[in-house]
């Protein structure tokens, strides 16, 4: 698998994000600090480097350092939300654990291909978000935070589907299902709202993918195309707020971009 994450300051400079790549283990984590508190860019970041410098791989290792308790006790009025993903010894499974908002998607490799429109739509919501009905954080780490607001989201998944898969997890300030609002119109159909930042990404994503499918640096191209398409959503406005997105792909999504130039 190949990961990537990024993220972009837009707003107010509170979310953070980082992966880590070793011989046995690939993990990353975003964050996106809750604007309400002042020090939340504080929280955000923090909670990223001790997860990634201390090796964690679940939230209850970092829920229990000592360093986070002290930060969250100390006169810190801060809060984040937390995405974590690990694949470890090379394997099919992906574990991602999280609270509060934001979104995970799942796609297969051939997603932009057998398609009934001209946009890509084949892919599925995997993150049910950590909000009330009034669209209040449920979960989330912060100076407020107990046992229930520790209580993580946890989802294992076996990537062997044959044209590959892909998985974006990201933000608020990209999307969040409790945004996508479904609609009744006049002849009892159901629509809905789809984000245009989703179809973005996914439109330049296959772009990216065509045109690096053979190169042998694609883990740093992934990277690069990552902070890349951030700065695209930044500049044509698709975001309002701070964004955090990451990728992960496994190798069979480019074997099939490959297979389709052969074809």
């Amino acid at each position: 698998m190949y990961f990537s994450v990024k993220h972009i300051d837009v707003k107010l400079n509170q979310d953070y994000a980082d992966f880590e790549i070793t011989e046995n283990k690939k993990s990353l984590i975003l964050c996106d600090g809750i604007g309400e508190f002042k020090d939340s860019g504080i929280v955000s970041k923090f909670v990223v480097e001790q997860f990634i410098s201390k090796n964690y791989e679940t939230l209850t290792e970092l829920i229990l350092d000592v360093e986070l308790e002290k930060i969250l006790r100390q006169g810190i009025e801060g809060g984040t939300t937390f995405i974590s993903a690990i694949n470890k010894n090379n394997s099919d499974d992906l574990e991602i654990e999280y609270l509060g908002n934001g979104g995970i998607i799942h796609l297969y490799g051939d997603f932009f291909t057998n398609s009934n429109t001209n946009e890509p739509y084949r892919y599925g919501e995997i993150m049910i978000p950590h909000i009330s009905p009034n669209g209040a954080l449920t979960k989330h780490i912060s100076h407020n935070s107990g046992k229930v607001e520790f209580a993580s989201s946890k989802i294992k998944l076996n990537l062997n589907y044959i044209a590959g898969d892909i998985i974006l997890l990201f933000s608020d300030g990209i999307s969040s299902l409790e945004d996508k609002v479904i609609l009744k119109d006049n002849q009892n159909r159901f629509w809905r709202n789809e984000n245009p930042a989703i179809q973005l990404i996914l439109t330049e994503l296959d772009k990216f993918l065509d045109l690096n499918k053979k190169t042998e640096d694609f883990e740093e191209n992934l990277a690069n195309f990552n902070n890349d398409i951030l700065l695209k959503l930044k500049k044509e406005d698709y975001l309002e707020d701070d964004a955090s997105l990451g990728i992960i792909i496994t190798k069979n999504v480019l074997n099939h971009y490959i297979e389709k130039l052969d074809d």
